[in-house]
């Protein structure tokens, strides 16, 4: 879930718009829209752990109660009692009075100390994100749209441009869902009524990352009563930590080539460390092939959407003469494929032209 994380601003989309097509560019260039969604799509760090528990449904999640709408406790009725230091007047001829029993002192319910308003506000916040979390992963396009803002739905496209919902539900429709998991959401800071940030932490497909979110208040009307207000309006990348014990890989990135230091690992938490030595950008993007399907099957592959032989893993841009990192969590024993799909000034992808590697995770 977040957006198409170390996606530079101008996506692939929108390279090959500008230059001059090849033969095969025309594939390419609906595909890269595509691809760049799936790089969103493209969450603690150490000892990572993510419980079923934290799983929601994919809905508008109702409002969390606020202090000002708690009721207060309501302490026990009083006993009637004698004011202190009253005597009993005995009248002459009458026997004497019993002697008065002492009322018991009445115990008053302990007042409940007001809530914290910060952890009220995590907790609404954690349950939007959760949602959304479930609605990316069921693929509905329609109720993303309503928990995130369009600066947000144009940044899961790798935009730096706003996205309408007419868009982002055109594009995303042709796309098959990649899993997101909320493992935490965190320091949450409100900025007054209506806006807020927090530290999020996600798995998207096998990709751990972590970005801090901006939450706002949705439209005044596009809520129901008793239905929380917040909805994500954009995200900055963060530093992530890997969690302890995950094995690194470091990965020389060539002009057309990726060079393993090691090829295969223990599992399931691996870090790929990817050094550009060229002059042009990179991705490092893993995917899992079916059994007997081959990378040059992908590259024969029409439509915008990634084959059903293959599965999303996760993937990250490294751009020219810089490093990068790609932390994949939970992966299970078998081989796993990087290629690059960005293309070259004649929108031929990178991937076309010998740029792939495989390793095996034990």
């Amino acid at each position: 879930m977040g957006a198409t994380h170390a996606m530079r601003e101008h996506s692939r989309a929108g390279s090959w718009v500008r230059r001059r097509p090849h033969p095969h560019a025309r594939r390419w260039q609906s595909r890269a829209t595509a691809f760049t969604f799936l790089l969103m799509v493209p969450l603690v760090a150490q000892g990572l752990v993510w419980s079923p528990a934290l799983a929601a449904t994919c809905q508008i999640p109702a409002a969390v109660v606020s202090s000002r709408d708690r009721l207060p406790a309501t302490p026990g009725a009083p006993t009637p009692m004698s004011a202190a230091g009253s005597s009993i007047i005995q009248v002459e001829g009458e026997a004497e009075p019993a002697a008065a029993t002492a009322a018991a002192s009445p115990v008053a319910t302990p007042v409940q100390p007001a809530p914290d308003p910060v952890e009220l506000l995590a907790e609404e916040l954690t349950a939007v994100a959760e949602s959304l979390a479930a609605c990316l992963t069921e693929g509905d396009a329609e109720t993303v749209t309503q928990l995130a803002a369009e600066r947000y739905l144009g940044q899961l496209f790798g935009s730096s441009v706003p996205f309408s919902r007419d868009q982002y539900e055109a594009i995303a429709s042709e796309l098959t869902p990649i899993p997101v998991r909320i493992v935490s959401l965190e320091d949450v800071t409100p900025s007054g009524d209506d806006r807020a940030t927090a530290l999020v932490t996600q798995i998207v497909g096998n990709q751990l990352l972590r970005t801090e979110w901006t939450f706002e208040s949705a439209p005044s009307g596009e809520r129901r009563a008793r239905e929380s207000t917040w909805r994500l309006a954009g995200e900055r990348q963060q530093p992530v930590s890997a969690p302890a014990g995950a094995v690194p890989i470091d990965v020389e990135i060539g002009d057309r080539s990726f060079t393993l230091d090691e090829t295969t690992v223990s599992g399931p938490d691996i870090i790929l460390n990817g050094t550009n030595d060229s002059d042009d950008d990179h991705e490092m993007l893993v995917l899992r092939l079916a059994p007997g399907f081959t990378t040059a099957d992908l590259l024969r592959a029409s439509g915008p959407d990634l084959p059903q032989e293959v599965t999303y893993i996760g993937a990250a841009t490294v751009t020219a003469g810089n490093k990068g990192q790609l932390v994949l969590v939970d992966l299970e024993p078998g081989e796993y494929t990087m290629v690059c799909l960005f293309p070259d000034p004649e929108g031929i992808p990178h991937l076309a032209q010998g740029m792939e590697a495989v390793f095996t995770v034990e």
